[in-house]
């Protein structure tokens, strides 16, 4: 597995340019994988669901910020999911809904979800353009908001050994559809056309028990995401203490490094299966000057769709 996970480090360093992709980015990408893999729906083997919000680039007016909710459940080899999220950014707003669904199987030593998703991608505009120039004496842009919907699909491996070691590769915005809309009075003068790129992720992640005792469980993840025009790199390491608290480091290349803490919490308030976390982003890049960095924040619940058994004891008067 470090063998594998090496090689896809170096796989994808070594195709960097920088980033820019159309899809939002999240720094806890190891509980959201759902969003950006179909293969791994049901992957866990019960029902859980991923809140996530995110404001990135504080300080800046206008700033990304992005709300996602997903759910997955599994019912014998069938998985199922769902992923809608809503990503801000400036007069643009991105709306997506989209449904998944996984076979999984046994391969060797571990389980292949094999993954595709369907749904429905919309683009909305408005109109409070900030300018030094008037906006309204370019014919290209549109006096008035404009919005338009098109359909999205993408497939997805999803490849994990006893909820210990997991590779993954995915492809979203298979048809490179484009949203559009035709101006008023269909002269075409500020009409909508936005071309939606096809995006690949590699990822992959090891959870590494130092002791064997489930004491300290050292978690290192990558993520890399493409669109074939820039390439963007996740390297991430958790350490988790007990089963019940962790911390870690994100670095993406040449954007920023992330400072992730979480914990258990349905542990403390005898809700189990509840997991908060939190991460910050301190801009490494020249956006560094102006932004206060990025905050994200994460909730997840899961658990079996089966329910142990409850041991009941009889006692016979025959028998004493």
């Amino acid at each position: 597995m470090r063998k594998v996970l090496l090689s896809l480090s170096l796989t994808a360093i070594s195709s960097i340019t920088l980033f820019a992709q159309q899809d939002a980015q999240f720094t806890q990408n190891m509980f959201n994988k759902l969003a950006i893999n179909p293969g791994s729906a049901g992957h866990n083997g019960g029902i859980c669901g991923t809140l996530l919000t995110r404001q990135q680039w504080t300080g800046f007016e206008g700033n990304p910020q992005t709300h996602l909710f997903s759910a997955d459940a599994r019912i014998s080899k069938h998985g199922i999911g769902l992923t809608v999220f809503q990503d801000k950014l400036g007069i643009e707003t991105s709306f997506v809904a989209k449904l998944a669904y996984a076979y999984h199987l046994q391969l060797g030593p571990g389980e292949l979800g094999i993954g595709i998703e369907g749904g429905m991608l919309s683009k909305k505009f408005g109109d409070n353009f900030i300018a030094i120039d008037d906006p309204n004496l370019d014919p290209s842009i549109p006096n008035a908001g404009t919005s338009a919907s098109t359909f999205d699909f993408g497939a997805g491996l999803y490849y994990s050994i006893a909820n210990k070691m997991y590779v993954g590769i995915s492809t979203l915005h298979i048809p490179q559809t484009s949203v559009e809309k035709a101006a008023a009075g269909n002269s075409g003068v500020g009409a909508l056309n936005f071309e939606q790129s096809r995006h690949y992720y590699i990822m992959a992640g090891y959870d590494w028990d130092i002791n064997n005792d489930k004491k300290w469980i050292l978690k290192p993840s990558i993520l890399a995401k493409t669109d074939a025009a820039s390439t963007q790199l996740d390297i991430n390491v958790l350490m988790e203490y007990n089963m019940k608290v962790w911390g870690g480091v994100t670095y993406r290349i040449e954007d920023a490094i992330g400072i992730i803490v979480g914990a258990n919490i349905g542990d403390f308030i005898k809700f189990p299966g509840l997991k908060l976390g939190v991460a910050y982003d301190l801009t490494t890049s020249s956006l560094g000057d102006h932004s206060s960095g990025s905050f994200e924040l994460m909730l997840r619940y899961c658990t079996s769709i089966y329910k142990q058994p409850k041991r009941e004891v009889y006692r016979s008067v025959r028998f004493l």
